[in-house]
């Protein structure tokens, strides 16, 4: 279509250089129809499912407006491609004539200069009027169109009125941009709501991950929000705690009056007891104060359960068993008679006295009993009661509260009890413990319950008791050094730990095993031990037991300067009693005596079904003594 300079300059200046553009896409402006799609109509109708289901109740409203006018109200996408149409049957049919359909590609690229493609690239509210139309063909319509645009401000579709040039009203274009408008306000409405459920997944997913418990609630104490930590926690469900009052979920008096709703609470200790069901859940509180604005709105309590706290601090304080019974070494009979009695002990709540010498392996007993046991995954403390000055023995197993003494700790402490709640405490050396003390742990023993030092609150504990000693506690009590009832309540499962010495056909493997760790830590690698080496350990005593084989080993392994452990590397207390045990052993008598002797030794091992242990007992011997005899008088 030609146009005059005269009339090009009657046009507004967007209209003028819309139709610039279009003679510049080579389009006829005597062309009839435009183009349909129905193939990319239907994607189209897809894509722009929630625009076309959120505008189409705005465009009936419209149209109820013009009906019977010859007005047709019009939804397209993006690309100004129409999605649907409303109107009477006889301006659709002829709007149908033109190709102004669903499907119709109307941008301006497609059909020059009009309100839907024109109002797409100026990205504005437009009115094209009658001959200001690229195409002929159209220029008996008048359409007023206005983009939609989303959240983010780019244009998500097109709303058009189009009718006769002669119909049209100056008000039509403002019809149609505050309809624009108010389907822009529900898509974003409906973006918005989308965004807080995805939010409200997300914040759901957070909270229900959360170890602790979380209650939300509102200014007049009603319960918002509960995740399920905290539902598991005091054992209700939804329904019993969300829209009801704190208050008349739990009998606590702090939840009976609004002072916690103004005070922050950091970490208080306390007993958490519901109505309905009557739990009770020891827990640190905290409440915080929720804020909109200046205007307060609510609070957010946490609860964590106290025994899981304390697991958590002994996972990272190391206050935890790490031997089991496939790491305590030994095979013989006496000692896995021992190992036999611990793992039965282990399946028990009974409980448990481990007896023996110094260096014989009783903490590794006790660890190996904690996690053979249904407290496994439950922490293990251990403390040395002789190790411990007795005024500060009472703080560190009972705990104190702030300002129970001189000195204590801001907030107060746990004691070992409270620590090993629900796991195992290990009481090594405690025939060193006092008897004002041994009183305190009596009480424990019975009640199952402790009270802090300076506190009458009583705190429940759940603790399985491994005691150890090296003395003999009956004797400690005939010497009113231990208490009686004490001893008894201790002394349900006693396991008496062998000696070395009553088990030195384990001291090779012991320390085969020991050199093997030890080349690990230390830079040389030893490669086998000397017959004399091993001759020497064997008819060695070893007061102090296996951690003296231990410490043995380790300063071998240092002296040693070569690949082999050579007698040289010993310690001179070793090699110097080992030689003269061996003199004294020698039966350096008239042959007679020898074969007395001997017949001696082959008579009480028949007696004894050649048990060696019993044997050196009923010969009053160690068993390092009888092994030499054995090899002196051939007997091996």
């Amino acid at each position: 279509m030609s146009v005059s300079p005269h009339r090009e300059t009657e046009f507004s200046s967007i209209i003028h250089q819309s139709w610039q553009r279009s003679k510049g896409y080579n389009i006829d402006p005597n062309r009839k129809y435009g183009k349909v799609s129905k193939e990319l109509w239907k994607k189209s109708i897809v894509n722009n499912a929630e625009l076309i289901h959120t505008a189409l109740p705005l465009m009936n409203d419209i149209y109820q407006l013009v009906e019977g006018t010859g007005f047709m109200v019009i939804i397209c996408d993006r690309n100004g491609r129409l999605l649907k149409t409303i109107g009477d049957e006889e301006i659709l049919k002829k709007a149908e004539s033109i190709s102004f359909v669903e499907g119709a590609d109307w941008s301006e690229e497609a059909i020059g200069t009009n309100a839907i493609g024109t109002c797409i690239k100026v990205n504005r509210p437009l009115q094209v009027f009658h001959y200001e139309h690229y195409l002929k063909v159209l220029q008996e319509w008048t359409c007023s169109a206005s983009p939609i645009r989303g959240s983010d401000g780019n244009i998500l579709g097109v709303l058009n009125v189009s009718g006769p040039y002669e119909k049209v009203h100056p008000h039509t274009l403002g019809m149609v941009v505050s309809t624009a408008k108010a389907v822009e306000n529900l898509l974003n409405l409906q973006e918005k709501n989308r965004r807080n459920e995805v939010m409200k997944s997300y914040l759901e997913v957070t909270m229900n991950s959360l170890t602790s418990g979380i209650i939300l609630v509102n200014q007049q104490g009603d319960i918002i929000q509960a995740n399920k930590t905290l539902q598991d926690m005091i054992q209700l469900n939804e329904e019993d705690l969300v829209s009801k009052k704190i208050a008349e979920v739990f009998t606590n008096q702090l939840f009976q009056t609004d002072l916690f709703m103004f005070d922050n609470i950091k970490d208080r200790d306390i007993t958490l007891k519901t109505k309905i069901k009557q739990n009770t859940k020891h827990v640190l509180l905290n409440c915080k104060p929720v804020y909109q604005g200046e205007m307060r709105i609510g609070s957010l309590l946490t609860f964590q359960e106290i025994q899981k706290v304390r697991q958590l601090v002994n996972h990272f304080t190391g206050n935890r068993a790490t031997i089991t019974f496939k790491d305590i070494i030994g095979e013989s009979p006496l000692f896995l008679k021992s190992i036999n009695e611990a793992k039965a002990a282990s399946h028990s709540p009974s409980n448990v006295l481990l007896l023996g010498e110094s260096g014989t392996g009783k903490d590794l007993f006790a660890q190996a009993i904690h996690n053979n046991s249904k407290r496994s995954a439950m922490p293990f403390i251990a403390i040395n009661c002789g190790a411990i000055p007795r005024d500060l023995l009472s703080s560190e197993l009972f705990g104190y509260v702030e300002g129970a003494f001189t000195g204590a700790r801001k907030g107060g402490n746990s004691g070992k009890f409270e620590l090993a709640d629900g796991g195992t405490i290990f009481l090594d050396e405690i025939g060193e413990m006092s008897l004002d003390m041994q009183v305190l742990l009596l009480r424990v023993l019975q009640n199952r319950e402790i009270n802090r030092i300076g506190d009458h609150k009583v705190i429940p504990v759940d603790v399985r008791i491994i005691a150890a000693t090296n003395k003999n506690l009956k004797e400690e009590v005939r010497k009113g050094n231990f208490r009686e009832d004490l001893y008894f309540r201790l002394n349900v499962l006693p396991i008496q730990i062998p000696s070395l010495r009553e088990r030195d056909e384990d001291i090779l493997l012991l320390a085969s095993h020991f050199v093997k760790q030890y080349n690990q830590k230390i830079p040389r690698v030893i490669e086998s031990i000397s017959p004399s080496y091993l001759n020497a350990i064997k008819k060695y005593d070893w007061p102090g037991n296996v951690r003296e084989l231990q410490n043995v080993i380790e300063r071998s392994l240092n002296r040693c300067t070569s690949g082999v452990l050579s007698i040289d590397s010993l310690p001179d207390e070793i090699t110097v009693t080992g030689h003269q045990v061996e003199t004294t052993v020698d039966p350096n008598v008239p042959g007679k005596k020898a074969e007395i002797q001997k017949q001696l030794l082959l008579d009480t091992l028949m007696d004894c079904q050649y048990n060696y242990s019993k044997a050196a007992k009923k010969l009053q011997i160690s068993r390092s003594t009888l092994y030499r005899w054995l090899d002196r008088f051939n007997l091996k």
